[in-house]
């Protein structure tokens, strides 16, 4: 339970003093090393004869080469925070609550082979470092694997809780996806989408996790179909602030960009971003037409990636996407407000919600 303390805490604060909550749940998903046990847990006994030193190598090492190398853990803490804020216990959410930061972590590793990105959070990535076929099969188990704990119901959970979490988890994997299919073809080139499409993306892309976190807190809490629905669009839209606000610090904090290998990544990927979209409403059209140009390159050339930064900061293009961004989750915060009883934790996910929009890194 959250206490009045951890209400008066800061949010980053209040994250960091879970992390270590949420770390030990994730290693009981998937351990540091493969046991004969926990495979057959998942994929039953084992018909001829179990290697566990090649599944090791190919599946543990590199998924906890990623994960000990840090993160927010700011979704899983969702979860268990929108399951007491709907009245059900923190510790409940935490049960299932690693599914979304192995999910998450999972998707890291398919974007970095799509993005062909060279480090990832200070270190190489991980198709770098065991080779691209490794990163792409482990982020698949990654996205299944934490599923493995629903179907066995380790945790006694109620058979409506079980169908629930199948259906919620089958609907968010095809909307990831296909979020994820809509940013990789504009970055490709050619076609630059207008503001309601780019935010589309962010719902299926970015939002799908968030929105995922919310509605498993909220099973988990025994949530009302409307406290459900409303908790969703809720999760959803904060995850589309947190998208935006990454786009943001891609461009102007440099603390956030040294692990990734790169200044400005975005920019060398081509990426259209509710800031680049804007520039080029606002935008002369020689600068609109030079911007496009070193997008469409995917250049690796510091000087003209600083010159499409320039072209940014002559426009109005990150204050606009800052308001944008705040606008959209105030209105979602305002909807979902209503529908929670005050609590500790309704007064956390608030702060919560604040932060997304307003973190420097």
């Amino acid at each position: 339970m959250i206490s009045e303390e951890e209400t008066k805490m800061s949010i980053e604060d209040f994250l960091k003093s879970k992390i270590p909550e949420v770390e030990k749940g994730i290693e009981e998903y998937i351990p540091r090393k493969a046991t004969a046990e926990w495979i057959e847990g998942a994929l039953g006994k084992t018909v001829f004869e179990l290697d566990l030193e090649a599944y090791n190598k190919g599946v543990n090492v590199p998924i906890w080469d990623l994960l000990d190398r840090g993160g927010k853990r700011f979704r899983p803490i969702l979860t268990c925070i929108t399951t007491e804020a709907i009245g059900g216990k923190f510790e409940d959410g935490m049960k299932v609550a690693p599914i979304i930061e192995l999910i998450h972590n999972g998707t890291l590793l398919s974007d970095d082979v799509e993005d062909d990105s060279q480090a990832r959070r200070g270190k190489p990535c991980i198709h770098k470092i065991y080779g691209v076929d490794t990163a792409v099969n482990t982020g698949a188990i990654m996205y299944f694997w934490p599923m493995a704990r629903i179907v066995s119901n380790d945790f006694n959970l109620t058979q409506e809780q079980r169908l629930a979490i199948y259906d919620l988890y089958i609907t968010e994997m095809i909307r990831v996806s296909s979020g994820q299919a809509w940013d990789i073809e504009w970055h490709h080139g050619g076609y630059t989408p207008n503001e309601a499409q780019y935010l589309n993306m962010c719902l299926g892309k970015t939002g799908v996790l968030t929105r995922f976190a919310c509605q498993l807190g909220a099973i988990m809490g025994g949530a009302t179909k409307e406290q459900y629905d409303a908790l969703g669009e809720f999760g959803q839209i904060i995850g589309v602030g947190f998208q935006i606000q990454d786009d943001i610090l891609e461009l102007t904090n440099s603390e956030f960009t040294k692990g990734k290998g790169s200044i400005c990544g975005d920019i060398h990927e081509g990426k259209r971003t509710l800031i680049v979209i804007r520039t080029l409403q606002q935008a002369t059209q020689e600068d609109k037409k030079r911007l496009i140009e070193i997008l469409d390159s995917h250049t690796t050339n510091e000087d003209e990636i600083r010159e499409a930064l320039g072209i940014i900061n002559k426009y109005d293009g990150i204050a606009y996407s800052k308001k944008r961004a705040e606008e959209l989750v105030l209105s979602a915060w305002n909807k979902v407000d209503k529908l929670l009883k005050e609590s500790n934790a309704k007064k956390v996910l608030k702060k919560f919600t604040d932060y997304l929009i307003d973190r420097k890194i």
